[in-house]
């Protein structure tokens, strides 16, 4: 960190991996090698691991760290790994920032801690201090008041950075490019947002550095990975219609949100990664119909992609 700033370090698509078990509720330690591969073979420029998308509240801290090996040990340092390592108490958090210390992650990331959300100020602070003495990593702020039942707004954020110095950004799971330019008004412009997908233009034009993307990009990497590239290169034309067909895909996804979590499992499965069980509980098989639809969508989705992909002429 002494050498690059944190903004030219963690920035990109970065894919939120989703953690994939056995059948048995124990991670697929052989399938998550092949998804690390799927998605850097898609050109991914970081992984953000075990937050919610990656199950890691839904782990045993021996499941947290075992899959935290594999994957730093799968990437080999070939781009940033984000570690999440959030709890509800500080003990577990501190247990897991150490390991990621340990086995080489890049930063860890921290979900505020969670189901107590009458706990203060103070009290939230001093569990970050303690997190951030056991690791001693760069730490990314995990916003998502869905889940950790309240939000981290700018100015307890900056509280949080003077307190913390190694803290260098936040994800803001549901944030908007307004609440986001909020946080870089307050915490500088060399603080480090990250936003839905959905937002990278004109985001990243404004200061945001990419994403951590869920939906789309987690079964469809390319597309997040082609859309922020498009965007560093100035190819705005063909960025606003990789965004548009970004969203456009979403909007034809409308009638699979009832699955949940179904549709990261069938979306890998459909892009040829055998997964026996994803998430670590049981949810509701889709109907025929329903799997049709979504084979269609991700196919409609990939043949516009390569539409939009540039030539290696174009590229030179």
């Amino acid at each position: 960190m002494a050498e690059k700033k944190a903004k030219d370090i963690f920035k990109g698509n970065l894919a939120p991996i989703p953690c994939v078990f056995d059948g048995k509720g124990e991670p697929d330690l052989p399938m998550m090698e092949q998804l690390v591969d799927f998605y850097l073979n898609a050109g991914v420029h970081g992984f953000f691991v075990l937050g919610s998308q990656g199950q890691g509240p839904a782990c045993t801290i021996e499941q947290r760290k075992a899959v935290g090996e594999t994957v730093v040990k799968r990437v080999a340092g070939r781009v940033p790994i984000i570690l999440q390592v959030g709890a509800v108490d500080p003990y577990t958090s501190i247990e897991l920032g150490a390991h990621a210390k340990e086995i080489g992650a890049t930063a860890i990331g921290l979900v505020g801690p969670y189901y107590y959300s009458d706990r203060n100020e103070w009290e939230l602070i001093e569990q970050h201090k303690q997190v951030d003495a056991a690791a001693g990593l760069p730490m990314l702020l995990y916003n998502n008041p869905p889940y950790s039942g309240y939000p981290t707004p700018p100015a307890m954020m900056k509280k949080l950075k003077e307190a913390i110095p190694n803290v260098f950004g936040s994800k803001l799971a549901d944030g908007s490019l307004g609440q986001a330019k909020n946080y870089l008004r307050t915490m500088g412009e060399d603080f480090v947002v990250f936003v839905p997908i959905t937002q990278m233009i004109p985001g990243m034009l404004v200061g945001i550095n990419g994403s951590i993307a869920s939906g789309a990009p987690v079964t469809v990497p390319e597309a997040g990975v082609q859309l922020v590239e498009a965007i560093w290169a100035g190819d705005y034309d063909r960025a606003l219609k990789l965004q548009v067909l970004l969203i456009e895909h979403g909007d034809r996804m409308a009638p699979l949100r009832q699955y949940g979590r179904r549709t990261t499992v069938e979306g890998l499965r459909i892009r040829g990664l055998d997964i026996k069980e994803y998430p670590r509980w049981k949810t509701r098989e889709m109907t025929a119909e329903h799997m049709k639809l979504y084979e269609g969508c991700i196919k409609q989705l990939l043949d516009e992609l390569a539409k939009l992909t540039p030539t290696a002429a174009a590229a030179e």
